[in-house]
């Protein structure tokens, strides 16, 4: 049966919504995106989930906007880009709690950590092919910004790098473990991974709201109380 609640629409029309309006997109977009994650397993599968219908609506309010589209779609990949760093330092600290002082080889956290490395090239993509849902000019626009990210790389990108290399030894021990490592056992653990790190990124995201929303210096002791 299907959900009373299709929330992958409801996505989508609060991104178009948000678009339309055109205020702090990038930071908007970003919060869109990141709140639809928490809600969610953090796998690959359900960050291309919310990655589509993000940019699907980002469609449709760029058709209502009266900003510059360039503008608008150049703003909203950075936006999803942003949350998708918090992803990755969410999965970051899944994995040293997850693997703490162990081996790698005994963690069979292979999966979860192939499906980071390929979270840049299935971020873009993912847009590209939600993007190509527009209309011609806006599929034009929007094959000229994600060019240009391609080119540039993301920040998503550059930061899975720079953690490959921090565990890159590692990573090639798990390779050679997984061989060895049963399916079931293996699935299990990439579950509790993607679970842990949901969980995580919710703490971020919280933590990220709260110092937005923190008074001035001068004003801090009149901070309001939960």
């Amino acid at each position: 049966m299907k959900p009373m609640i299709d929330t992958d629409e409801m996505l989508k029309q609060m991104t178009a919504q948000a678009v339309a309006q055109g205020e702090s997109l990038r930071s908007t977009v970003r919060d869109l995106t990141l709140q639809a994650l928490q809600s969610r397993e953090l796998s690959l599968a359900q960050i291309k989930s919310v990655i589509s219908s993000v940019t699907q609506g980002v469609n449709l309010g760029a058709i209502q906007g009266k900003l510059d589209t360039d503008q608008v779609f150049s703003q909203s990949l950075a936006g999803m880009d942003d949350a998708l760093l918090k992803v990755v330092e969410a999965s970051r600290v899944a994995l040293h709690q997850i693997a703490g002082e162990n081996e790698f080889r005994d963690s069979n956290l292979k999966k979860a950590l192939d499906d980071l490395e390929r979270l840049e090239d299935e971020f873009l993509a993912t847009v590209k092919k939600a993007a190509s849902g527009a209309g011609a000019p806006f599929k034009s626009q929007w094959g000229g910004v994600l060019d240009e990210q391609m080119s540039a790389g993301t920040a998503t990108g550059a930061q899975v790098m720079a953690m490959m290399e921090q565990y890159g030894g590692q990573i090639q021990k798990a390779a050679r473990a997984q061989r060895d490592a049963g399916f079931r056992a293996a699935h299990a653990l990439a579950q509790n991974f993607a679970t842990l790190a949901s969980g995580v990124l919710i703490g971020l995201t919280e933590a990220m709201q709260q110092g937005s929303a923190r008074p001035p210096a001068a004003s801090a002791g009149a901070k309001k109380r939960r």
